[in-house]
């Protein structure tokens, strides 16, 4: 597995800012991004330089600037974090939306994954994430800097380690009492027909969970 990639707070900006030109006006070019960020043109060029170096954008000489696979994958991480750290800001600290949004941008290229996960935690148990999830979900990206999601939501096949329960109570018991603990892996095995029960299989054995159980258990998908 290769080393994560360890971008500095400006060129992150310039994949939030390709990602959405490119969403907004189709064709992005290096005018465009010194226009909307306000700077000169040589700077732009020489950071899209060592985008494509990183092989996270392409350009043919003069020509528009789209962004790889793995460029937009990484733009739409650092997007749905400025989501989530505006959200936080809004809604738990009540912050006006204009100074929100402009201390989201200098907060998301600081804030460690630690941290992220965290917030999402609280932003989770606290019921205020789902306006940011839903945009996030939109967008192709995630609600953390790892791939957290919910059970539920987990594809068949794919694996997943648990990294909370969200339950309460009775379930909360119950879902560990299946060994369902954080640090489990999980194998999401089939679905019914309809999508609920989910089988799984967790620690050796095959097991089935109600859709709704399963919402609130929280995996890293590996």
């Amino acid at each position: 597995m290769g080393e994560a990639l360890i971008l500095s707070a400006a060129m992150e900006g310039y994949l939030e800012v390709i990602l959405e030109l490119s969403e907004n006006e189709g064709t992005v070019r290096v005018t465009d991004i010194a226009a909307k960020l306000n700077i000169a043109k040589a700077s732009v060029t020489e950071a899209i330089s060592n985008l494509v170096r990183l092989k996270l954008a392409n350009q043919e000489k003069y020509g528009p600037v789209t962004l790889t696979k793995k460029g937009r994958e990484h733009a739409e991480k650092i997007r749905c974090r400025h989501r989530i750290l505006k959200s936080f800001l809004i809604e738990v600290l009540g912050v006006e939306p204009k100074i929100a949004e402009k201390d989201a941008c200098l907060m998301e290229h600081v804030v460690s994954p630690v941290t992220m996960k965290r917030l999402v935690d609280f932003l989770e148990e606290s019921g205020k994430l789902e306006g940011v999830r839903e945009e996030c979900r939109k967008g192709g990206g995630t609600v953390n800097q790892v791939n957290i999601t919910a059970l539920n939501k987990l594809p068949v096949g794919s694996r997943g380690k648990v990294i909370r329960i969200a339950a309460k109570g009775s379930l909360r018991r119950r879902i560990l009492d299946m060994g369902i603990v954080p640090g489990a892996e999980i194998i999401v095995k089939g679905r019914a027909p309809l999508g609920d029960p989910i089988e799984i299989a967790v620690k050796g054995y095959n097991l089935t969970l109600r859709s709704q159980e399963a919402s609130n258990v929280f995996v890293e998908a590996i």
